[in-house]
């Protein structure tokens, strides 16, 4: 037998190919990373609420325990303010771990969570596309519930109020712009990208990574409304597979955020004007 492996050392016998790496460690982090993000995230909605609350009893000189027993008085002295502010942290949250474990501790490029603009036309044309679909699931699937008296009470918990422009414009910046952003980066750009990387090599892998993350994505919107809260899921729920799609198919999460800026921005819009006009059909209750 003749040994060729000094004229081919790949089939050498004593060369031993190195052992592959498990990808699931990557995935117990991103775990970590996200329980320290909702987390802090929940501990700061509650901190920042109270902060106001309780700076606004002191310049009114009302009492604490009768202002926390009543919940529109709760929301008026949060404040739009006291939600802008909840809003921008967590977004700060949102898009701040993961930039710290991709860029700064592992030292990967940001494409890893989907931060390309690659043939940009097409991405944003696509993140319209999927705006407006996400649009459209949301407003017939409210109405599906509505013919069934099931109807969520998510704009209640808005303390917006007619003629506070600056309020509104606020509120608006960070729920149609900053909450797109964060979202996204954590929900889609690092949940569902580790996800998908991690199963790749799996024939079920592609739906895990679909699955968890629009689950996640829906949990946490869960506490925003208190009446017909499937009502709200289920919406929320289609939305994250749509927007999950769209970084499968482009892996930019550029269409995603622009998709849920257009649903979030229209949304409030039509929740704005009723709130300036108070007494049009078809409104929902403030």
């Amino acid at each position: 037998m003749v040994d060729n492996s000094a004229e081919y050392p790949e089939y050498s016998p004593q060369s031993n190919p190195p052992p592959l790496r498990r990808p699931w460690p990557r995935t117990g982090i991103m775990i970590l990373d996200l329980f320290i993000a909702l987390s802090a995230w929940i501990a700061l909605s509650i901190i920042i609420p109270l902060i106001f609350i309780f700076v606004r009893v002191a310049q009114e000189g009302t009492s604490v325990v009768e202002s926390l027993q009543d919940p529109a008085q709760l929301l008026r002295l949060i404040g739009v303010e006291g939600i802008f502010a909840i809003l921008l942290v967590q977004n700060i949250i949102f898009v701040g771990v993961p930039l710290m474990r991709v860029r700064l501790i592992r030292r990967e490029s940001l494409t890893t969570l989907g931060f390309h603009s690659e043939g940009l036309l097409r991405l944003i044309l696509i993140g319209i596309g999927m705006g407006i679909l996400v649009l459209f699931g949301n407003i017939s699937i409210g109405y599906t519930f509505s013919q069934f008296g099931v109807e969520q009470n998510q704009a209640a918990q808005f303390p917006l109020f007619q003629g506070d422009y600056l309020g509104q414009f606020l509120f608006f910046t960070g729920a149609a712009i900053l909450a797109p952003i964060g979202e996204e980066v954590l929900f889609r750009g690092y949940v569902f990208k580790t996800l998908q990387h991690v199963t790749q090599h799996t024939s079920w892998g592609i739906f895990v990574a679909y699955g968890v993350s629009t689950l996640i994505f829906t949990i946490v919107h869960a506490a925003s409304a208190t009446e017909g809260i499937l009502a709200l899921l289920v919406p929320i729920f289609l939305m994250g597979l749509i927007l999950a799609w769209g970084v499968h198919y482009t892996k930019s999460i550029l269409p995603s955020i622009i998709a849920h800026g257009i649903n979030n921005g229209i949304a409030l819009m039509a929740l704005l004007t009723c709130v300036n006009n108070p007494g049009i059909e078809g409104c929902p209750p403030m």
